[in-house]
């Protein structure tokens, strides 16, 4: 009981070495390489149970902080057949031997400590084939022997701390391997980039060589076209170089043919200049010649309208009408008063004439105006007479104005061949209670216009200031002016006719024309007036713009009567009317009135006093007109 235990397992030693008491069981000696469990026969002590860290382990403890660089190392140990030291198979307290012989494997052992690990290797080989061929007894040394005991714990010491160092260096290249394999892995990585990078760039260049491989065979197939067209080129060339000298022995012959014709030519343009210069000459001495006939017919020329009854008229009497000729009319009552009374005008227009014979008279007074003289057409008459018809017409039978404007725009482009280019201006004027109204303005506000004097020398020519004037360039533009002006004036049911005209309407027409080649500007002008209807104050119910548009009409009167017994004063300005037209009756004009008749038995009176008035018209004689000729270098104003 008091006898000390054996200093072999000197793991189980207690630190304060107090073996009363206690027994420990008797170390078995056991080969240093090998382990063998088998020969382990003892239980475990008192001394193992106090030992304040012992447990016994129950379970495989979790070895996840070993980086996988260790476990594969581990795993390459196993594959060789080493026994791997697990905790599970711990029965007994742990030796010195037993540490000893639980190193691994020195295959992952660095290469500094290669010698003694193969050392270790040839000995635990050598001790295995010794133990195969022949099982190895050692004997164990007695318990008193000491220093036996003492050198043996020595040598295990000593090859323990020698593991230990070995295992310390391999520890120390097991903590570099993460390192490594993290910079193996960056290397891979970027390997593998440099390899999709190849990968890349090889499709690519496959691709570029399929690519080319096509454009190849293309190129091929271009080239042995080129060639075909080539071949065929040069066959062509050669044609075009035989039909060359061919076409250069050709342009010879045609040089000296041409060299012929622009003599040729040029002595025909010398003919047509000439013969130019006579039609422009001829044309001149035509327009003095028209003028001289239209002088002779008189520069106010009075033509009589007798208008045809409506349908809707049937049933009205009508007076009793003889047409002695052209130019002589013969008017008598039905009433039972026998009143006869006859008239001579310029021309007499039956009431079965029609729209087309009646401008048939009246064209040579435009042809006067586009040769530079200024022409008037009015007509006049009493409410209901056909005035407005005569005028303006309807659209199956146009009147006057629209004919004269397609008349105008025909011959300015016959004149075009003559060298001469015509500039159309227009306006619309309207008189109503004796006030000035623009028809083209639209604003709805009123605007002051006047009537001045275009000229201090001549005191007969005169223009409203303020007006609206339009330049035209086809007649479809002109007309719709001219529908604007004619929605713009004043209309009214009268006694007399449904519609009537409660205003005088001036349309004025300036032409301008200029030759190319010659220093000559013409300016002629065409004012075309549809007068107010005159009507009988009792038979009125408007009574102030019957008074206006009567005193306008007897202000005309006055200023006819005037002119017949060549009175020193004319009164023009005493009503806006003569006024505006003192250019046309005692200027530089050529005047056509037109005075309009109803052919009815209840009309006499007003049809009587209507064709006296219009043979004084007929009786007035103005001076010589003259034609607006001014050249290139003047103002036309």
């Amino acid at each position: 009981g008091n006898a000390r235990p054996p200093f072999s397992d000197l793991l189980n030693v207690p630190a304060d070495l107090d073996f009363n008491g206690k027994r420990f069981a008797s170390p078995e000696l056991v080969n240093a390489a090998v382990l063998n469990r088998g020969k382990l026969r003892r239980s475990r002590s008192a001394t193992d149970l106090s030992r304040p860290n012992f447990h016994r382990p129950k379970f495989v403890p979790n070895l996840e902080t070993i980086s996988s660089a260790k476990s594969n190392l581990n795993s390459a140990s196993n594959s060789q057949g080493k026994q791997v030291f697990r905790p599970t198979n711990l029965r007994r307290s742990v030796s010195a031997t037993d540490i000893n012989m639980r190193v691994p494997s020195t295959k992952v052992v660095p290469t500094k400590t290669a010698s003694v690990n193969s050392s270790a290797s040839s000995e635990k080989s050598s001790s295995s084939s010794g133990g195969a061929a022949k099982k190895v007894i050692n004997k164990r040394i007695p318990p008193y022997d000491y220093k036996a005991r003492f050198q043996d714990l020595l040598e295990k010491h000593q090859v323990l701390k020698e593991k230990l160092e070995n295992l310390r260096q391999v520890n120390s290249d097991l903590e570099s391997l993460p390192q490594k394999y993290d910079d193996c892995l960056k290397e891979l990585n970027k390997l593998k980039q440099d390899h999709e990078k190849l990968n890349a760039e090889h499709v690519s260049v496959v691709s570029e060589n399929a690519s080319l491989k096509l454009k190849n065979v293309s190129l091929s197939t271009s080239l042995n076209e080129t060639e075909c067209e080539l071949r065929l080129l040069k066959e062509q060339y050669n044609a075009a170089d035989t039909e060359r000298h061919q076409l250069r022995e050709l342009v010879k012959s045609l040089q000296e043919k041409s060299s012929a014709l622009e003599q040729q030519n040029e002595a025909l343009r010398e003919d047509n200049d000439k013969k130019a210069e006579i039609l422009f000459r001829a044309n001149i001495e035509r327009k003095d010649l028209h003028n001289t006939i239209m002088d002779l017919r008189g520069n106010i020329r009075v033509f009589c309208r007798v208008r045809p009854p409506l349908v809707s008229e049937a049933d009205r009497l009508e007076s009793a009408w003889k047409y002695l000729d052209e130019q002589s009319l013969e008017i008598g009552a039905t009433d039972g008063s026998n009143k006869r009374m006859e008239f001579s005008f310029d021309h007499v227009f039956h009431s079965k004439t029609t729209q087309e014979d009646i401008f048939e008279n009246v064209a040579p007074l435009i042809q006067s105006a586009l040769d530079g003289y200024n022409v008037c057409i009015f007509a006049y008459g009493q409410t209901g007479s056909g005035k407005t018809y005569t005028m303006d017409g309807v659209t199956d039978h146009l009147g006057v104005i629209p004919r004269t404007v397609d008349l105008i725009f025909n011959a300015v482009e016959d004149y075009k061949r003559l060298g001469w280019e015509y500039e159309i201006r227009v306006n619309f004027l309207e008189i109503y209670n004796e006030i000035l109204y623009d028809l083209l303005d639209s604003s709805g506000t009123t605007k002051e216009l006047e009537i001045r004097m275009a000229n201090a020398k001549n005191k007969t020519d005169v223009y409203v200031s303020n007006i609206i004037e339009e330049t035209v360039q086809t007649k479809n533009h002109l007309r719709q002016l001219m529908s604007i002006a004619k929605s713009n004036r004043a209309t009214a049911c009268t006694a007399g006719n449904e519609r009537s005209s409660r205003s005088h309407a001036v349309t004025k027409i300036q032409l301008i024309g200029t030759h190319r080649e010659k220093t000559e500007l013409s300016i002629g002008s065409i004012n075309l007036v549809d007068l107010a209807g005159s009507e009988s104050p009792k038979t009125s119910t408007r009574m102030d713009e019957t008074k206006n548009i009567n005193r306008s009409l007897s202000e005309l009167s006055n200023v006819i009567l005037a002119l017949v017994q060549k009175n020193e004063h004319i009164p023009y300005r005493n009503s806006k009317l003569t006024h505006l037209l003192m250019p046309s009756l005692g200027g530089n004009s050529k005047t056509l009135m037109f005075v309009n008749v109803s052919p009815f038995q209840d009309c006499f009176n007003e049809t009587v006093k209507s064709l006296r008035f219009a043979s004084q018209v007929n009786a007035c004689k103005m001076q010589k007109v003259r034609k607006n000729k001014i050249l290139n270098n003047s103002s036309i104003f």
